[in-house]
């Protein structure tokens, strides 16, 4: 069940995700999830941008923050009876379509991108340009990226 934040709490997790404050970001999420009693999936589905639809996991993607995202993904991808809604906080799209996937992508973090297809991203969804995350790299001359995804993802 998602969780009821207050827009300063919503904003300091979407901040510190963008920053890559990774203390920071686990001693409020420890703190709201217990204040909630809910868990990561309860937090993550409230603590998106209202105007944007952007996520936690498109903040910390969409900058390269890799070991928030290792650590996020990897609580979310375990087996529960939730998979199905961890699967879809993974690849939630935002207001664009975009998902974390295609931040990472189209930022040229290869990593973030490895680590978000090693959980579950899904590199078929597309956003509301018709784009997948590959061929945003492409646009973005992002090559990395776009050259192990097509041979590696």
């Amino acid at each position: 069940m998602p969780a009821t934040l207050s827009e300063d709490e919503i904003d300091d997790l979407l901040y510190f995700a963008r920053t890559g404050e990774n203390e920071e970001f686990n001693i409020l999420k420890e703190e709201l999830c217990k204040r909630e009693s809910i868990g990561l999936v309860g937090l993550l589905e409230s603590a998106r941008d209202e105007m944007s639809g952007n996520g936690v996991l498109h903040m910390a993607g969409a900058n390269g923050h890799n070991e928030l995202l290792k650590i996020l993904c990897s609580e979310l991808s375990k087996p529960t009876p939730q998979s199905n809604v961890m699967l879809a906080i993974i690849n939630a799209q935002n207001q664009a379509g975009n998902t974390a996937l295609h931040w990472a992508a189209l930022n040229g973090h290869l990593e973030a991108v490895k680590v978000l297809l090693e959980h579950g991203g899904d590199p078929t969804i597309m956003n509301s340009r018709g784009h997948d995350a590959v061929y945003e790299a492409e646009l973005n001359d992002k090559r990395e990226v776009v050259e192990w995804v097509l041979k590696e993802g």
